[in-house]
């Protein structure tokens, strides 16, 4: 590919800032962003502490790890970002039975109060936990065809775990990690799930990666890639991609054309298939086969969104309203003091789907954030994404692996090199 031609980034996600930020050093980049800031899920927020200072708290993507995190580390430390180490723990609360614990925080997590002592269900599930585990290994170590129409819903079913085991920790683990509701969970093919929950540490008692977190919010990144790029349009929507034999056509909302050489399609699956004026038979079967659970965020400072027991209390806090199966979206709530080691006397708190719970005054910012859901469906076809790019058109998002920070970032490296630019 020749030097110095012009490629149109579309999607100003962490898939799109990581293949701009690779793709401007051999060519022009311009960059489009529908929403009138940068990151998607980077979303940082200077919020009032009442002292008039002001405190920057993540909204979106909070947390990474060495270990699972490569690619993102190798872009922190390109740009000089600053992380330093944080907790990751997490959390059931259960407002039907009033149980309530929290994993990686010792016994005083999984025995906040002395009647937890007293719940028999509860003390089965702890014995559950390991089987748990140890029956997720044999699905990873057994032929991959064997496994392959595994359900989490159906693996449980077959393992014989109990209701109260499934309903207070199985479901709420994959739930709180992949912000979907319990039925959604269920479809979650198994194998695909256990392998991240095992690369994660997540099918063991102790070895779990050491997490970190950006010193002053995600946003650190963002401004240092786009201080680089010449040409950033942001609150810039594109209607229309339209590509031709020497080159592609960019129609915004402005009514705007741009000309470019290549684009890099780095939205979700759905708003690719509609952006491009004449998708291929491929791009309407493969990007066609994702969804996207939708989920209502608030930013605020209502402390009992947290479980009531201080030692519950952990960074990722699952809550449900019965013992029995949640319908419909899932609770969750992020305490960022711990998040992002916050010395503030204000609990600084991010909640999904409990709008009606929190009150207006409480409330510091609202947000909607979409996050891929894995189907068998979604799953096969994301072995088929490397068959849509060509020399004019690349796709990238974290949809490209486990929806995560690394995954946008790994798929925005891939969607440059496609281009001829390696790291």
């Amino acid at each position: 590919m020749a030097n110095h031609e012009r490629v149109a980034v579309i999607g100003a996600g962490v898939a799109g800032l990581t293949a701009a930020h690779l793709l401007r050093r051999h060519h022009e980049v311009l960059l489009f962003e529908a929403e009138p800031r940068l990151g998607g899920h980077a979303h940082t927020h200077d919020v009032p502490t009442g002292d008039d200072r002001l405190v920057a708290v993540d909204s979106g993507f909070i947390v990474h790890n060495e270990r699972t995190y490569p690619t993102l580390r190798r872009l922190f430390d390109e740009l000089g970002v600053a992380t330093r180490d944080t907790e990751m723990s997490m959390s059931v609360r259960c407002d039907g039975c009033g149980l309530e614990f929290a994993g990686a925080k010792g016994p005083a997590g999984l025995f906040p109060t002395v009647g937890t002592l007293a719940r028999p269900r509860y003390l089965r599930l702890l014995t559950e936990v390991r089987r748990f585990h140890r029956l997720a290994h044999q699905v990873l170590r057994a032929d991959a065809d064997e496994v392959a129409g595994l359900t989490l819903g159906r693996f449980l079913a077959v393992g014989r775990f109990s209701d109260y085991f499934v309903q207070h920790f199985a479901l709420p683990v994959v739930s709180a990690v992949w912000s979907c509701g319990a039925g959604t969970s269920r479809e979650y093919p198994a194998r695909y799930l256990f392998t991240f929950l095992a690369n994660h540490g997540l099918l063991s008692v102790t070895g779990s990666p050491r997490w970190r977190t950006v010193v002053g919010g995600s946003r650190a990144y963002v401004d240092r890639i786009a201080k680089n790029l010449a040409a950033v349009h942001v609150a810039t929507p594109v209607r229309a991609v339209r590509r031709h034999p020497d080159g592609v056509e960019i129609h915004d909302d402005t009514g705007g054309t741009h000309r470019a050489d290549r684009v890099v399609i780095a939205t979700h699956p759905d708003q690719a298939l509609r952006l491009l004026a004449a998708p291929t038979e491929a791009e309407r079967r493969v990007l066609g086969a994702f969804r996207y659970s939708r989920n209502e965020t608030v930013l605020h400072t209502d402390a009992t969104q947290l479980p009531a027991s201080a030692g519950a209390r952990a960074s990722w806090n699952h809550r449900q309203r019965s013992c029995g199966e949640q319908a419909g979206p899932v609770t969750v709530t992020y305490h960022l003091n711990r998040l992002m080691g916050l010395s503030e006397p204000r609990d600084y708190l991010v909640t999904l789907n409990a709008t009606d719970r929190i009150p207006p005054s409480a409330v510091l910012a609202t947000m909607t954030y979409e996050h891929p859901v894995y189907t068998a469906e979604s799953v096969a076809a994301q072995r088929r994404l490397p068959e849509l790019n060509t020399a004019r058109t690349a796709f990238a998002g974290a949809y490209h692996g486990w929806g995560f920070h690394e995954d946008g970032c790994a798929a925005g490296v891939r969607a440059a090199a496609a281009f001829g630019v390696r790291w």
